[in-house]
């Protein structure tokens, strides 16, 4: 049921207030989007059925708890990832970016240094800038042949010896796709070990990963949970951002303390109850649709590189091991993110610049290709058009 020809046939999302096809100071009408990291496809039928059977009794009050709803995330991540979690160390977020916020304010005091691999994520840096906090940038280790990156133990362990009070980690990497091996954790466990700072890991990509490759909670890496906040969300895996629903998991109780006051003095108290449904429903009821999405996605990736070598010749694609996020070397084209894209907007065509995610990414763009195939090849053949031409 959820082969090529379902994602090849995409959704339409014009005029439903999507951020990513619906913002014009970003692209014109008629313009393809290759930015935001959410999907053009379907949410599986469950989910849909899940949040109708919800809105059908008409009143949408005050939500509680769901213990069944924790039991479903915990089963998933059991069953995908042999992680075992008790329902006592999950916490409700809205997003990952408030647990990224709120573990920043919850394990440091203002003008502590915060320490993040980069290019990485932007809100990575504005969670630490907006609560007056010092961005300690750690930069990857790029091959600038390959442009395949490495995570620089050696600049982490200075930015630590400089001080830094807590490690903030993206993993899988958005936006360089990286997958972090068991090996490379586990050096950064005993470096924050070593230091004594508490470590917060971004996983909400965990569930895009292509073989050969497997995916390793920080979690699940001996002596780290006892100084480990890992966030996750069904919102990317099943394409439910705009519901607003995550969690963190803290097997500390200390540190889980902390947290939660940090949440409770921010008014974060109770789930949407659409959301709490939806999730409910992916965890329990998906697997079939994200396996054949991580199928699709794994052909677009081989397609994704066809098309850079095509249509973007002096362009460098990174190797996408994990997400569904492409990371372009454009550098050879002399133009920096913003001549890009304003070249993209009138040449109707959307990527995110390099520079959101750090200064290590002047001369970068990201791009999407959580799409249909055919969207994603007429994205890159005007990509190829405005950068090609003088």
């Amino acid at each position: 049921m959820f082969d090529e020809a379902f994602f090849d046939r995409g959704i339409d999302r014009r005029n439903t207030l999507s951020l990513k096809w619906d913002e014009r100071t970003v692209m014109n009408e008629g313009g393809i989007p290759l930015w935001v990291a959410d999907m053009d496809f379907a949410c599986a039928p469950a989910i849909v059925e899940a949040v109708q059977a919800r809105a059908k009794h008409a009143c949408f009050g005050y939500s509680t708890d769901d213990p069944s709803g924790d039991e479903a995330l915990i089963g998933f991540w059991k069953r995908r990832h042999g992680l075992a979690i008790a329902p006592e160390e999950l916490l409700m977020l809205p997003c990952v970016v408030t647990g990224l916020k709120a573990g920043v304010r919850a394990f440091t005091k203002p003008g502590d240094g915060v320490a993040i691999f980069t290019p990485v994520y932007g809100p990575f840096h504005a969670s630490i800038r907006l609560n007056g906090r010092r961005i300690m940038p750690v930069s990857l280790l790029r091959d600038e042949t390959t442009g395949r990156y490495d995570m620089n133990l050696a600049g982490m362990e200075d930015a630590l010896k400089g001080g830094a009070k807590l490690i903030l980690l993206c993993s899988p990497h958005n936006p360089v796709s990286r997958l972090w091996t068991k090996d490379e954790l586990t050096a950064l466990c005993r470096l924050a070990e070593r230091y004594d700072v508490p470590l917060i890991c971004d996983e909400i990509h965990a569930d895009f990963v292509f073989k050969p490759g497997v995916f390793t909670s920080v979690l699940s890496i001996p002596g780290a949970a006892d100084r480990t906040v890992m966030l996750c969300s069904a919102s990317k895996t099943f394409n439910i951002a705009g519901l607003l629903q995550a969690a963190a998991v803290c097997k500390n109780e200390k540190m889980r303390a902390a947290l939660q006051a940090e949440m409770t003095a921010a008014g974060t108290m109770c789930g949407n109850i659409f959301a709490m449904a939806a999730a409910k429903a992916a965890y329990t009821a998906c697997d079939e649709w994200l396996d054949g999405l991580v199928g699709y996605l794994d052909g677009s990736r081989a397609l994704m590189k066809q098309l850079t070598e095509q249509y973007l010749p002096r362009a460098v694609m990174t190797p996408v091991e994990a997400t569904f996020l492409a990371w372009l070397d454009m550098r050879a084209y002399g133009k920096t993110c913003a001549q890009i894209a304003e070249k993209c907007k009138a040449g109707g065509v959307a990527l995110t610049g390099g520079t959101f995610f750090g200064e290590e990414g002047e001369g970068f763009m990201r791009v999407n290709f959580g799409c249909p195939r055919a969207l994603l090849t007429e994205g890159m053949r005007r990509l190829g058009r405005i950068m090609e031409e003088e």
